[in-house]
């Protein structure tokens, strides 16, 4: 999700070829709206293309250039089937809808490390700048011998990406975690801009759990210069706050500065069999949740 240019667009998993995932074909579908509620369909913005894709595009985020452009960061998984990172950007960024995206050749822009299985490196975040002028992401990964890890890497220019030496956050019991959120709240009275540290900046650390397929956060510190999180619970993710106590999972949030608030969408997988999809022609569900400002309440 994202606001470009007075409207709502939303990115999300989409088989344009029938009604569940399929195989090797997942794109992103693409709807547009000024008021979050009355949406209208787009053509998909990414589909499978390129060997760096060739097998669907799955999660990703979209980060907001100050010069006011869009970038998308997704996972792909390539012909060999490793799941790499790679970038698109608008072919016409002054076209209000953005229908077009253009995938560059030089993708994966982040190939799967060595210490992580071909399978479990995905999901990249919205990018933000750090005080150092280098842009960040998380990555949800399963680091061999340790657990779950959500990985920070930099750039300065959304080509070459750098991993930190330490991860953002360690989920040694929870195994895989996916599609990591990292956003900033403020103490009262104390404003805070986009991921920072100093004195009453605090944050809100989301990731979902597949062991438990559901999706957690917790308020924490954030060490802009170590990039690292320290929750202020306990350090086993899935015993954090829940955002739903139902089938909501894989959220994914973003700030809206028309009405300075952040709105969190969520999939919800359902629980109807399969045959059930198939007779009514559609499978998962979209929600979302909003809070205004940025105030911490505890």
């Amino acid at each position: 999700p994202m606001y470009h240019n007075g409207l709502y667009h939303f990115f999300y998993q989409y088989n344009p070829d029938g009604v569940t995932w399929g195989n090797g074909n997942l794109s992103w579908g693409h709807s547009v709206s000024v008021d979050l509620v009355n949406w209208f369909a787009l053509d998909a913005a990414l589909q499978p293309s390129r060997s760096f894709d060739a097998n669907g595009c799955w999660s990703g985020s979209a980060t907001i250039l100050p010069d006011g452009s869009p970038v998308m960061l997704y996972t792909g998984i390539d012909a060999r089937g490793d799941q790499v990172q790679n970038v698109a950007f608008p072919k016409n960024a002054s076209d209000p809808l953005l229908v077009e995206w253009v995938k560059p050749e030089y993708n994966p822009v982040i190939p799967v490390p060595a210490d992580i299985k071909r399978d479990d490196f995905r999901d990249p975040s919205t990018a933000w700048l750090g005080a150092d002028g280098l842009w960040r992401i998380a990555v949800a990964a399963r680091v061999h011998d340790v657990g779950g890890a959500t990985l920070i890497y930099r750039s300065k220019d959304f080509l070459r990406w750098e991993r930190n030496a330490d991860p953002l956050y360690l989920a040694h019991a929870a195994g895989m975690v996916e599609c990591p959120d990292l956003f900033p709240v403020s103490e009262p009275g104390v404003e805070v801009g986009l991921p920072a540290s100093g004195a009453g900046a605090r944050h809100v650390l989301k990731m979902s759990v597949m062991d438990t397929v559901q999706d957690y956060y917790v308020v924490g510190r954030y060490d802009d210069t170590a990039d690292t999180f320290v929750p202020e619970d306990d350090d086993d993710c899935r015993s954090w706050r829940r955002l739903d106590y139902g089938h909501v999972y894989a959220s994914k949030s973003f700030f809206d500065p028309s009405k300075n608030r952040r709105v969190l969408w969520g999939w919800a997988n359902e629980s109807d069999s399969v045959s059930d999809d198939l007779v009514r022609g559609w499978s998962g569900v979209q929600v979302r949740s909003r809070r205004r400002a940025h105030t911490v309440h505890q």
